[in-house]
């Protein structure tokens, strides 16, 4: 039942990412997909492995139409640095794993611009960083709503 949570939610979140929207929201829009992965690699490590979180980052790119590889790889490392610090990140409660969060997210950003740069499509813009940071300040409360829906799924969770 997990399993099928997870998948049901990824693909919200990659709708999400995909929907046409205008420039100012643009400039606002949280990765989705990233929180997705935070929250289930924070809350049910078992469940996300980084061959998932790969072949998810790449599934992104394509869905995205951006430079093959670079959510991928964004996500692998974002994980990576999340799963280094796991203990630390769960005994917070959700409010204050805001700045991990956003620390996380903001290397994820980084780390898919570089791509892109180094690929030529894109150019760097301070409002990059805005993405990052309304992400985490949502944290909260996507964290909480995820909680709520797998307790109430009886979801379990290790």
């Amino acid at each position: 039942m997990i399993a099928v949570v997870i998948v049901l939610g990824f693909f919200f979140a990659l709708t999400a990412e995909a929907v046409p929207c205008g420039p100012f929201y643009a400039l606002l829009h949280p990765d989705f997909v990233a929180l997705l992965l935070l929250y289930w690699a924070i809350s049910s490590a078992s469940e996300l492995s980084f061959t998932v979180v790969w072949l998810i980052g790449l599934l992104q790119d394509m869905v995205l139409g951006d430079v093959l590889g670079a959510q991928a790889i964004a996500g692998v490392v974002m994980i990576y640095l999340l799963y280094t610090g796991i203990a630390r990140v769960r005994s917070l409660a959700s409010w204050e794993q805001l700045f991990f969060i956003f620390v996380l997210l903001l290397a994820h950003r980084l780390l898919v611009w570089l791509w892109q740069a180094w690929a030529g499509t894109v150019t760097w813009h301070f409002s990059l960083l805005l993405g990052p940071l309304i992400g985490a300040l949502l944290w909260p409360l996507f964290a909480l709503t995820l909680d709520y829906l797998r307790h109430a799924l009886r979801l379990n969770h290790t």
